[in-house]
């Protein structure tokens, strides 16, 4: 077991999405307040400008696992130089210590072949055959994820602290001008309020996504009941990604309150789009935990997954989580979505009334 105070670099790898991120960030305020002098954190290509935003975090490398799929496909050799090439680049910054938050093998083995002496994350399905320390896991449940992450720390001799630490982002002033400049050519002015609203989510899910996702016609009654209540009334921003352009566009369709819609914003200029805002209402997914780690107001809805364990965390912001408590839920557990066997009813059940009424309660 290295010694805390000779650990100095550390390497965090989460692949996953933003939320996913996310729940991990707090892992790096520790570490930074722990003494690690540098913290490299490998993601994907969704998640890149996020983890560029924490400045507790001094590194980022991207890997693109669908690109070096297709390159295995084209050529092996392609494939294991331009891998080569990216391990090269982890190498160069020495890390003592890996933090693996990927649940399989192949970042462990990563990190065996570059000489990480000290491999941590958690045993999901045995497949941590080549971390140095590790938990088995079956699956977040009962807590927290980001605090059951920080168990972690405990095989690394670090204490975890009392609470959750509050995420440290720092938008960058180019996407603040930049997202002021596409509000400005659509007639919005600065003195404009607004809602944002992000009826997508759960793009993890592939086609299983719109038993995560309330009712577009709902997310359209409820902005448009709350925006309404005020004068002059609020304008509404609905955010997506690209793959989401035909559902914003959904909802934008049945409001009646003037609405943009912003479904190819990179994630810093969403980030900077969320702290103009007054609040975002929105399902389970990434754009709700940024919104939560910028301390701007949510009201989030979940379905099938657990909020006590996927829910808003940490953070200075109010915010309400809207449920509905039927038998059945929450179904989600151990990574695993079984068929929905009564039609989304955690959601469908969920009345327009009671998202106007928290987004009021927070307003």
């Amino acid at each position: 077991m290295l010694d805390p105070r000779t650990a100095r670099r550390v390497l965090i790898v989460n692949p996953f999405g933003v939320g996913d991120a996310i729940f991990t960030m707090p892992l790096a305020e520790v570490l930074r307040e722990a003494g690690v002098s540098r913290i490299g954190f490998l993601c994907n290509e969704r998640t890149v400008d996020l983890i560029r935003m924490d400045i507790s975090i001094d590194k980022t490398y991207v890997f693109n696992r669908d690109r070096y799929r297709k390159l295995w496909k084209k050529h092996p050799f392609l494939f294991y130089r331009k891998l080569s090439a990216f391990l090269s680049l982890i190498k160069e910054e020495r890390y003592d210590s890996m933090l693996d938050l990927s649940l399989g093998r192949q970042y462990g083995f990563f990190g065996a072949i570059l000489g990480i002496r000290e491999r941590v994350g958690f045993d999901y399905k045995r497949r941590g055959t080549f971390l140095t320390r590790k938990i088995r896991l079956e699956g977040y449940e009962g807590r927290s994820v980001a605090v059951t992450q920080l168990d972690l720390l405990d095989l690394m001799k670090i204490r975890k602290p009392a609470q959750l630490p509050r995420i440290s982002l720092n938008v960058p002033e180019s996407a603040r001008i930049e997202s002021a400049v596409f509000l400005k050519k659509n007639g919005w002015h600065d003195s404009d309020r607004f809602l944002a609203v992000a009826p997508g989510g759960g793009r993890s899910w592939g086609a299983d996504a719109l038993y995560k996702q309330w009712d577009p016609e709902r997310f359209a009654a409820a902005a448009d009941e709350f925006c309404l209540s005020f004068t002059p009334p609020l304008k509404t921003l609905i955010l997506g990604d690209r793959s989401e352009a035909g559902l914003l566009e959904n909802v934008r369709s049945r409001m009646r309150t003037k609405t943009l819609t912003v479904s190819f914003a990179p994630l810093d200029q969403a980030a900077a789009l969320l702290l103009r805002s007054d609040a975002l209402l929105c399902n389970d997914g990434g754009l709700m935990h940024l919104a939560n780690a910028l301390g701007v107001k949510t009201v989030s809805i979940f379905g099938p997954v657990d909020e006590k364990v996927y829910g808003p965390f940490g953070g200075p912001a109010p915010r309400q989580v809207l449920i509905r408590d039927v038998p059945c839920r929450p179904c989600y557990a151990k990574f695993h979505f079984p068929p929905c066997l009564h039609e989304r009813r955690c959601l469908t059940e969920i009345p327009v009334r009671a998202a106007v009424e928290a987004l009021k309660k927070i307003a």
